[in-house]
């Protein structure tokens, strides 16, 4: 068999149409090939660039195996992991595959001293994935919009029957008082009162199963950058017609846990929603959403610079039919969320710290044993 030349190898990897990088434990790169160059930004002058995030992000993705596969020379084979850059810049998506491998450290295979090296390739796969993407959107978008139909549905026939109990309670007080004063004599106003009192609570028992009942929703894995990076894809439209700047910063990896995940994406788009809806009459607008995550709770921070919600209400909010909008709404969105929060044995508070308009802080348990994602 003839032995090639190793320039022909060179030529083979600097042509490459893959991202090629070999780095050393430390993730420090060695040696790059122009297309990593290209497609993570990677500059041998700058010591830190968009590259290292990228490979952090490989890291990260990896979790607790990377260092097994690291000490007993492993690899990886076709694994897509989501980048977040975050600021301005757009979600990318790529597969890649790695090997992790030693070699002497002065070059002979005699030497006892080895070094470990990591050797990754890469591809880009965010044209394919924003297609996907697009699908998903319009897919995602006309679902949003029958699930907030629905829960409009719900939520003004839960106002209906909250207004109709107030009068109901004083007819009823009333027709008990005629009651003891009639004394077991025949009183027209009493049978009135009874034959209407009778024919309301047969006619809100009616609105009562007009009311849809909540959709079957099965526990899923949920990724939360994910999940959000959806709802400000599809808010895109409201916010750029209200002039909102979004600074959107999330933890580049975030674990997996079950969850429902209609549920937490209504959460999340009313969140949003108010916020918007606070800041129309100012002139600073911005959406403030940041991830982050230890070892046992996930954290969503949403905060906006719109009216504030001052301290004597920060829990009347979530009470049910209180509402700071006037003319809009009913009073039940907080409530919905902070039952949505409950479901998943979270918690959410209003930070009093914050006097830039609203802050809310959302925690999440993550239950032991999750991939991540």
């Amino acid at each position: 068999m003839d032995i090639l030349p190793s320039y022909l190898f060179s030529e083979a990897v600097e042509q490459a149409q893959v991202a090629i990088a070999i780095t050393n434990n430390q993730l420090n790169i060695l040696y790059a090939n122009p297309n990593f160059e290209r497609v993570t930004g990677y500059n041998s002058t700058v010591s830190k660039d968009e590259s290292a995030k990228f490979l952090e992000t490989i890291k990260e993705a990896v979790g607790n195996r990377w260092e097994h596969l690291c000490a007993k020379g492993g690899q990886l084979s076709d694994q897509e992991v989501y980048f977040e850059p975050g600021g301005y810049h757009h979600p990318r998506w790529f597969t890649y595959s790695g090997i992790w491998f030693c070699q002497p450290e002065n070059g002979t295979r005699f030497s006892s001293l080895q070094k470990d090296y990591f050797l990754l390739i890469a591809k880009e796969i965010t044209t394919i994935k924003r297609q996907q993407e697009e699908l998903h959107k319009n897919a995602l978008r006309a679902k949003l919009a029958e699930e907030e139909l629905t829960e409009g549905i719900r939520e003004t026939l839960a106002g209906a029957l909250h207004q109709l109990q107030e009068p109901l309670n004083i007819i009823s007080a009333a027709l008990t008082m005629l009651k003891r004063r009639a004394n077991e004599r025949h009183d027209p106003l009493s049978t009135t009162l009874q034959e209407t009192l009778t024919s309301v609570n047969q006619a809100i028992e009616q609105l009562h199963q007009c009311i849809p009942d909540k959709t079957f929703e099965p526990l899923l894995p949920v990724n939360l950058n994910e999940l959000l990076h959806d709802i400000l894809t599809i808010s895109t439209q409201r916010l750029l017609a209200e002039g909102v700047v979004i600074d959107w910063k999330p933890k580049s990896v975030l674990p997996s846990w079950l969850g429902y995940v209609g549920r937490l994406r209504g959460l999340f788009k009313q969140l949003i929603d108010n916020s918007i809806d606070s800041m129309k009459n100012h002139r600073l607008r911005e959406l403030r959403i940041r991830t982050t995550c230890d070892s046992d709770l996930i954290k969503v921070i949403i905060e906006d610079t719109g009216t504030g919600i001052p301290d004597n209400l920060r829990f009347k909010v979530f009470e049910p039919f209180f509402t700071t909008k006037a003319g809009k709404g009913i009073g039940m969105g907080l409530v919905t969320v902070q039952e949505v929060v409950n479901l998943h044995a979270g918690s959410i508070r209003l930070d009093s710290d914050y006097t830039e308009g609203t802050r809310f802080i959302l925690q999440f348990p993550i239950k032991k044993g999750k991939h991540t994602s």
